[in-house]
C-alpha cells in the first residue's frame, strides 16, 4: 500500500509540474517576465493566436525572406593554393578553448594541468583585465593564453571585429586562435565542467580521462559502437549511455522525439572505423548534464550516469541527427569549419543550432559525430535562473523538430564545403533560424580560414551513407551503401540485351540482393566480371520458349508458349527460390511470368509494347500493365529504364511508371573502365564521314569499331573525348560511354532532323519493331495523356511529332553533352572543350544518378513479398491471380 501510495504521489507531482511549466510558457510569451524592451522585435513575433483557436500555431519553417544574390561571397568559388604562412610563434597541437566573465574556476585550473596541452581563455567586456589560472610555466599545459578585450582588438581580424560583446559568441575568437596556432584537438569546455582526472598519470585504467580518449585516435582505426537500423531522425543517446530514469533527453532534442521509444531504442553494434572520420566526440557531464529547462523543473535532478565498463564511443550514423554542446567537447582538425557559433540566438540555443547545422555538412564530408562512452567531467553548474533558461531555450522548444526536418532534406550539389557552408546559412535565415548578421559572421569566419591555410574537406560521393567499416570493407561495398533493402530478395532476369540484363544485375548485387540471370550466353556473355559479382548466379536451364521462340526482341507471345514456360520452370528450384522477375528488353516477355504468382517489375529498356503488332495484342498487354500496377496480392511494379520508354508507356497506358533508368556504371566499373585519356585521337561511334577526317586541325578523328563492344568501350576510355551519333532514342552504348564520365560530343537537334546522319528507330513502323506503320491509327493515346503529339509517326509525315518525341531521348536528356550543328563547328568545339572540367561535371551528373537510381530501386524492393508458392496449375492460376483463363489475345 506504502509503495502504491508513494508511485501515485510521484505521478501526481510530475502532472503538477508539467502544467506549472506549461503555465510559465504561457506566461513567457506573454511577456510577464520580461519588459517590452527585452522582446524580439514584431517582424519576429509569431502570428496573434485567435481567442477561438483550438490549439497555437508551430512555427511555419517556410522562406519567409530573401538573401540578398550579391551579398554571395563563395558562389563559385575555389579555394586558393596553399601558401606558406609566417608559423605564429606559439604553436601547440592540442589546444582547450574557453570564455569566462568569472575569476579562474576550478574547472580551468584543472585544464591547465594536463600536460601536452596549451588552452586559450576568451575574456568580455564584464571579464577580469588580468587572469591568473595558477599555471605555472613548465607544469601542466604547455601554454596558456589569457585573450581580455585590448588582445582582441589587437588582433586586427574583420572577424573578431564583427562578433558581438557580451555575448557567448566571443568563443568564436578562441576557436580561430586555436586553429591558426597549430590545433589538431579542440577541447571546447565551459568554466564550470570539471575533469574527472586532471592530475598526470591519475587515471586507472578504463576510466574516463581525456589522454585515453585521444589515445584511441592515434591509431588509423577506432572501435566504435554504433545504433542498428536506426532510421529514426534523431538519436537520443542518454539511455544507451546510463541515463538512471527515463524519459532523459539532451537539450535541443526536438521535445516531440523525447517519449518516441524509436528515438533510443536501438541496438548498439560494434563497429571499426576510420579514427580521422570522426569530427566531434561529445562528453557527456555527470552531477548536472546538460538538459533543457523544462527537464530541470519536472524530472531528478542532479543525477550522474551509470558506470560502465565500455570505452567504446558511440557514434551517430549519417541520416541522423543528435544535439551537441559547447560545454564539454572534442573537435578534431577536419571538422574545424564547424566550430562557429551563431551570434544572434541565445547562447543557450547557439551551440544547439550550430550542432545541427554541422552535422549535416558532416555528412557531406564523410565525417560523424561521437559521444564518449562515459563522461570525462562533472558539471558544477554556475548559477542560472531556470525560468530565464526556459525563456532563453524557446526557439529549442518550437523550432528544433522543424529544423531537423529541413536540415534532413536539404541538398547542395556546390562542388566546395566553403559554398555549401554558405548556402547552408543562407537558407537558415531566409527560414528565420538565424539571422543576416550570422551569414555574414559565418562569411568572415569561412574567410578567415582560408586566409589561414585550414585545408575544407571536400563534398564526397554518397550521402546519408554510413561510416565504411573493416567488416564491411570489399570490392562492392560502395555500391551497397545508397541504400539497403531490409530484406535479402532473389531477382531474376532473363532480358536477351546484354546491357539490359547486366544493368540489372548490378545494381541489385550493389544492394546486397540475389540476382539469377538466365541466358544462353552464360558465362561467355560481356562483361564477365559483372557475373561474378556477390550474390549472382547464371541459370542456362531454359526453357524453349526462351530459348527459341522469344530469342529476337519482335518476337509473338502466344497463350501455347506461356503455358509451355509454366510447365518448365513450375518446380525448378531456382524460379521457386525467386521473389521478383524483372523484364527489361523485351518487356513484354514480363507475361511469360504472370502465371508463377511473383512480383513483376516490367521496366521496358526499348518500347515496352515490342512483339505486339496488333491491335488486340497491344490492348491486352495495356490491360495487364495496368492489372499489375493496382495488384496487390502480389504487389508489382511498372518502370521504365529511359525517359522516353517513361512517357512512351505512361502514354498509351495511362500508368505512371519508376524510373529505373539505365546506368551502367557498376557493370563497366567492374570490368576495369575508366577514363584515362591519352593522345589527341577522337573515338566517332555509329557514323562516318571523310569530312570528319578533316574537321580539327587539334585532334585526329576515329571511326570506332563496333565488332567487340567490350574492346571498344575500354578503347574509348583512353581517349580525350567521343563524338557519337545515335541511331536509336535509348542507347546502351551511350549510357555506358556516360557512366565512363567521357567528354561526349553529339549531333544537335537540327543537324539531326535535317542531315540525318543517321536513321534513329523508334516507331513501330520501324524494322526492329513491327513494320505497321497502321498501328499509329488504330492504337490511341490514353485520355489521361499529356503528349500533345504521337510517338509512332515517322518524321515524313509529322515533323513536328518527330521533334517532339526526340526531345525525350537519351542524348537530349543527359547532362554535359556537347551539340554541335555540322563538322566544322564539331571541330571548332572540339578545339574550345575543357575536357577536364566535363569530366568533373559528368563525374558529379553519374554520382548524382547512381544515388537516384538506388534509391528508386529500393522503393521497388521494398513492396516485394518473400516465399510465395508457385501455383499448381496453369488455369487454376489466372483465375484467382487475374480472373481470366487465358492471357493471350488469339
Amino acid at each position: 500500500m506504502n509503495v502504491q501510495m508513494s508511485s501515485r504521489r510521484r505521478v501526481a507531482l510530475l502532472l503538477v509540474a508539467a502544467f506549472f511549466v506549461l503555465l510559465m510558457l504561457y506566461l513567457l510569451r506573454a511577456g510577464a517576465f520580461f519588459s517590452p524592451s527585452t522582446t524580439s522585435s514584431d517582424s519576429s513575433r509569431p502570428e496573434e493566436i485567435p481567442k477561438s483557436a483550438a490549439s497555437g500555431k508551430t512555427f511555419a519553417n517556410k522562406v519567409v525572406r530573401q538573401f540578398p544574390p550579391a551579398q554571395l561571397k563563395f558562389k563559385n568559388f575555389a579555394l586558393p593554393v596553399s601558401k606558406k604562412s609566417e608559423r605564429p610563434r606559439r604553436t601547440c597541437e592540442r589546444w582547450a578553448v574557453v570564455t569566462t566573465i568569472f575569476d579562474p574556476s576550478e574547472a580551468i585550473e584543472r585544464q591547465s594541468k594536463l600536460v601536452g596541452w596549451c588552452m586559450v581563455i576568451v575574456g568580455d567586456k564584464k571579464s577580469p583585465a588580468d587572469y591568473e589560472t595558477g599555471w605555472i610555466s613548465g607544469e601542466g599545459n604547455a601554454e596558456v593564453v589569457y585573450l581580455n578585450t585590448q588582445a582582441q582588438e589587437a588582433l586586427r581580424n574583420p572577424f573578431v571585429n564583427a562578433l558581438p560583446w557580451n555575448h557567448f559568441s566571443r568563443k568564436n575568437v578562441g576557436y580561430l586562435y586555436a586553429v591558426t596556432h597549430g590545433a589538431n584537438v579542440i577541447w571546447d569546455f565551459d568554466d564550470d565542467n570539471l575533469f574527472k582526472f586532471w592530475v598526470p598519470g591519475s587515471a586507472p585504467a578504463n576510466s574516463p580521462s581525456i589522454d585515453a580518449t585521444l589515445a584511441a585516435f592515434e591509431a588509423a582505426s577506432i572501435a566504435t559502437l554504433h545504433p542498428d537500423h536506426h532510421t529514426f531522425p534523431t538519436y537520443n543517446p542518454y539511455p544507451s549511455l546510463g541515463a538512471p530514469s527515463m524519459p532523459s533527453w539532451p537539450r535541443g532534442l526536438p521535445l516531440n522525439h523525447v517519449k518516441k521509444p524509436e528515438s533510443h531504442n536501438a541496438t548498439l553494434v560494434p563497429r571499426t572505423m576510420d579514427s580521422t572520420s570522426i569530427a566531434v566526440l561529445q562528453s557527456l557531464a555527470d552531477l548536472q548534464p546538460d538538459v533543457d529547462a523544462i527537464y530541470r523543473l519536472i524530472m531528478p535532478i542532479p543525477f550522474n550516469f551509470k558506470r560502465s565498463t565500455e570505452t567504446k564511443p558511440v557514434v551517430i550514423p549519417a541520416g541522423v541527427m543528435t544535439p551537441y554542446n559547447a560545454q564539454a567537447t572534442l573537435h578534431f582538425r577536419p571538422g574545424f569549419w564547424a566550430l562557429l557559433l551563431p551570434i544572434t540566438v541565445h547562447g543557450r540555443v547557439s551551440d544547439i543550432w550550430r550542432s545541427y547545422f554541422a552535422q549535416r555538412l558532416f555528412w557531406d564530408v564523410g565525417l560523424h559525430l561521437g559521444f564518449a562512452a562515459r563522461p570525462l567531467v562533472m558539471q558544477d553548474r554556475n548559477s542560472h535562473n531556470i525560468l530565464g533558461d526556459l525563456n532563453a531555450e524557446e526557439d529549442l522548444y518550437q523550432k528544433s523538430e522543424f529544423l531537423v526536418k529541413f536540415l534532413t532534406s536539404w541538398k547542395s550539389g556546390a562542388p566546395t564545403l566553403v559554398e555549401r557552408i554558405e548556402q547552408l546559412w543562407v537558407a537558415l535565415y531566409e527560414r528565420q533560424y538565424i539571422e543576416l548578421k550570422d551569414v555574414q559572421i559565418v562569411q568572415l569566419w569561412l574567410q578567415s580560414l582560408i586566409d589561414s591555410g585550414y585545408p575544407f574537406p571536400s563534398p564526397v560521393s554518397n550521402l546519408f551513407v554510413p561510416p565504411k567499416t573493416r567488416e564491411e570493407d570489399s570490392k562492392h561495398v560502395e555500391d551497397k551503401k545508397p541504400c539497403m533493402v531490409s530484406r535479402s530478395l532473389t531477382f531474376w532476369t532473363s532480358d536477351i540485351h546484354d546491357g539490359s540484363r547486366m544493368d540489372t544485375t548490378s545494381v541489385l548485387s550493389g544492394m546486397g540482393q540475389k540476382v539469377i540471370v538466365a541466358s544462353a550466353k552464360g558465362e561467355s556473355a560481356p562483361y564477365p566480371k559483372a557475373l561474378e559479382l556477390s550474390g549472382v548466379s547464371v541459370n542456362t536451364h531454359l526453357s524453349d520458349p526462351l530459348v527459341h521462340s522469344l530469342a529476337t526482341p519482335n518476337a509473338k507471345l502466344t497463350e501455347s508458349l506461356v503455358v509451355s514456360n509454366f510447365k518448365f520452370y513450375q518446380d525448378n528450384s531456382k524460379v521457386v527460390s525467386t521473389d521478383a522477375f524483372v523484364c527489361g528488353f523485351p518487356a513484354a516477355t514480363c507475361e511469360l511470368w504472370m502465371p508463377f504468382n511473383r512480383s513483376l517489375v516490367f521496366a521496358p529498356a526499348h518500347r515496352y509494347n515490342l512483339g505486339r503488332c496488333t491491335k488486340a495484342e497491344w490492348e491486352r498487354l495495356n490491360e495487364h500493365i495496368r492489372v499489375l500496377a493496382s495488384g496487390t496480392d502480389p504487389k508489382h511494379a511498372i518502370a521504365a529504364q529511359n525517359k522516353y520508354d517513361l512517357e512512351y508507356l505512361k502514354h498509351y497506358t495511362g500508368v505512371s511508371p519508376v524510373s529505373l533508368f539505365s546506368y551502367a556504371g557498376m557493370y563497366m566499373r567492374d570490368n576495369g573502365f575508366s577514363y584515362s585519356p591519352e593522345g589527341k585521337e577522337v573515338l566517332v561511334f555509329n557514323f562516318w564521314h571523310d569530312s570528319l577526317s578533316k574537321a580539327s586541325a587539334r585532334f585526329v578523328l576515329k571511326s570506332a569499331s563496333k565488332s567487340d563492344s567490350h574492346l571498344v568501350l575500354d578503347n574509348a576510355a583512353n581517349h580525350p573525348a567521343v563524338v557519337f551519333f545515335p541511331n536509336s532514342v535509348s542507347s546502351y552504348l551511350f549510357v555506358e560511354l556516360y557512366s565512363l564520365s567521357v567528354p561526349l560530343f553529339v549531333p544537335s537537334m537540327k543537324m539531326l532532323l535535317t542531315e540525318r546522319p543517321v536513321v534513329m528507330e523508334r516507331t513501330m513502323a520501324g524494322d526492329t519493331y513491327c513494320r505497321n506503320g497502321a498501328l499509329d491509327s488504330v492504337m490511341g493515346a490514353h485520355p489521361t495523356s499529356n503528349h500533345p503529339y504521337s510517338p509512332n509517326v515517322e518524321g515524313d509525315t509529322d515533323q513536328e511529332a518527330e521533334a517532339y518525341w526526340l526531345q525525350f531521348s537519351d542524348v537530349f536528356q543527359f547532362p554535359h553533352v556537347a551539340y554541335f550543328e555540322n563538322f566544322a563547328d564539331l571541330g571548332k568545339k572540339l578545339e574550345q572543350a575543357d575536357f577536364v572540367n566535363i569530366h568533373k561535371l559528368m563525374v558529379k551528373e553519374n554520382v548524382k544518378r547512381k544515388e537516384e537510381l538506388t534509391q528508386n530501386w529500393c522503393k521497388v524492393a521494398e513492396t516485394v513479398e518473400k516465399n510465395r508458392k508457385v501455383p499448381k496449375d496453369y488455369t487454376v492460376a489466372l483465375k484467382a491471380l487475374y480472373g481470366v483463363t487465358q492471357l493471350q489475345a488469339e
